[in-house]
């Protein structure tokens, strides 16, 4: 009866571990993402990342076809203006929270429009602010901060490709600037 018992202890913790561990792990990966982007770049500002390799680590998984950059938002003081040149290969724009779950997204033939050569200005807000005051396209991001995550084609004119990520931005709204013009 001992052992039974101690058998049932010991599966019920690890359970209860492997439970936590699930629950913690999200967090924690985007917490040490956000917080080394942080420090290597600034918050809410775009960085374009070299062409990945095998050593490449700052996207999990990297393709070595897609071109990458990223922004480490945080809405603490403010919405962020995202303003993004869209090429005509594959592109795309995705909004991270602080748990990994993706909330948010756009791409170059979103919603069965083409956007290729038009630039997609969106006002990302917090969880507090109302999307009715603010113009552009508004996204609500469920937390202050989290990562928003632009991957285009490096196939064919991949030059083309760097330089639309590289004419992209992410900043900060003005404090005057309420309605989140951009």
């Amino acid at each position: 009866m001992r052992i039974m018992r101690t058998i049932a202890v010991v599966l019920l913790c690890a359970w209860g571990g492997q439970y936590l561990l699930a629950m913690a792990a999200p967090q924690l990966i985007m917490e040490a993402l956000h917080r080394a982007v942080g420090q290597r770049y600034a918050h809410n500002t775009l960085n374009v990342a070299p062409t990945p390799d095998a050593s490449s680590r700052d996207v999990v998984r990297p393709s070595p076809d897609l071109i990458y950059a990223m922004c480490a938002y945080d809405l603490t003081d403010g919405p962020v203006a995202i303003s993004a040149e869209v090429p005509s290969r594959y592109w795309s724009m995705q909004f991270y929270q602080m748990n990994t779950n993706h909330f948010a997204g756009f791409t170059n033939k979103g919603g069965g429009e083409a956007r290729a050569g038009e630039t997609l200005k969106v006002t990302l807000i917090g969880p507090e602010q109302r999307a009715a005051d603010f113009f552009a396209t508004v996204v609500q991001s469920p937390t202050n901060r989290g990562v928003m995550l632009l991957r285009a084609s490096a196939i064919g004119d991949a030059n083309a490709t760097r330089v639309a990520l590289r004419n992209s931005t992410c900043e900060a709204v003005a404090t005057n600037n309420q309605r989140g013009e951009l």
